[in-house]
């Protein structure tokens, strides 16, 4: 089996998991990112594995609440020059294929990881296809994620996931308080100035931490790219002490800051973790009898 990813173990080292780094792959020419397969793979997920908005959107804006593009996913994919649209396959390792290709990328990133961030699991794909000058608004996501550009050109813009200048705890706290209607974090220009900037093209791609704001712009050509995902430990844990801190606030108590104070937040963790269970309560976990 060909090496799917090319990491800079030194720089995964010094940077992984809270710092972004540019890594490379040898996924340009592969076939599943063919617009033909692309189209196949549509055919069996399921209509809400499938999400699609106009790419004519600001930074700051909620793609979700766009104009419609008028077009059906299968348009957007077969016109994706031309359609002005953002469109994403979600949860790819649904078809065997595809799941093959996320456990080879992942099972590289793996004996990297599992030191650093121990219990990695729940092995995720999802593809992108974006229209030329399309933008992605600023959001974050709450898995450790490698994004690798498959076909054309994109700017990334990647912020401190920790810097609560831009993300305050509130902020963070309600993005999992609400998790799967996941309001759109307010973005303010200067914000930008603090920005780790990556040009992704064919064969490279880029790191994205954990809950690190990030938002992107499609350069002159269509966009296709790859985001492999997983889960680890520490992500339950930090999701399960993020909701609690929430429910706290609701009930008129200012709790500590995540991280602030490891003895509280294992005392927090040591009531709230038995009489939780991850998937239920955040609508994401692992599945069953999916341990990586």
């Amino acid at each position: 089996m060909s090496q799917k990813l090319i990491i800079d173990t030194k720089a995964f080292e010094a940077q992984y998991p809270d710092k972004p780094f540019y890594v490379k792959h040898n996924l340009c020419n592969h076939p599943l990112f063919k617009i033909e397969r692309l189209l196949e793979l549509l055919k069996v997920l399921p209509e809400h594995k499938v999400d699609y908005y106009t790419g004519k959107v600001g930074v700051n804006e909620d793609k979700k609440k766009a104009p419609p593009t008028g077009l059906t996913a299968e348009e957007t994919i077969s016109q994706i020059k031309s359609a002005q649209s953002w469109l994403v396959l979600k949860n790819v390792e649904r078809d065997p294929e595809y799941r093959q290709l996320v456990e080879d990328c992942l099972n590289e990133v793996a004996p990297l990881a599992q030191p650093i961030s121990p219990g990695v699991k729940q092995y995720e794909g999802w593809i992108f296809l974006t229209s030329p000058g399309s933008l992605t608004p600023y959001h974050l996501d709450p898995e450790h994620n490698f994004l690798l550009q498959i076909r054309g050109k994109k700017q990334c813009y990647v912020f401190d996931a920790n810097d609560r200048d831009l993300l305050s705890e509130e902020e963070i706290e309600n993005f999992y308080a609400r998790f799967g209607v996941v309001g759109k974090l307010e973005f303010n220009e200067r914000y930008q100035d603090k920005a780790y900037s990556y040009m992704m093209e064919p064969g490279n791609g880029v790191f994205v931490p954990v809950n690190a704001p990030h938002w992107l712009q499609v350069q002159d050509d269509i966009s296709i790219s790859f985001s492999i995902t997983y889960y680890s430990k520490d992500v339950y844990r930090r999701t399960r002490l993020f909701r609690f801190n929430s429910q706290l606030r609701k009930m008129g108590i200012t709790p500590s800051p995540y991280g602030q104070s490891p003895t509280r937040d294992a005392i927090k963790d040591a009531f709230i973790a038995p009489i939780q269970n991850t998937k239920k309560l955040f609508g994401f976990g692992p599945k069953k009898n999916q341990q990586y």
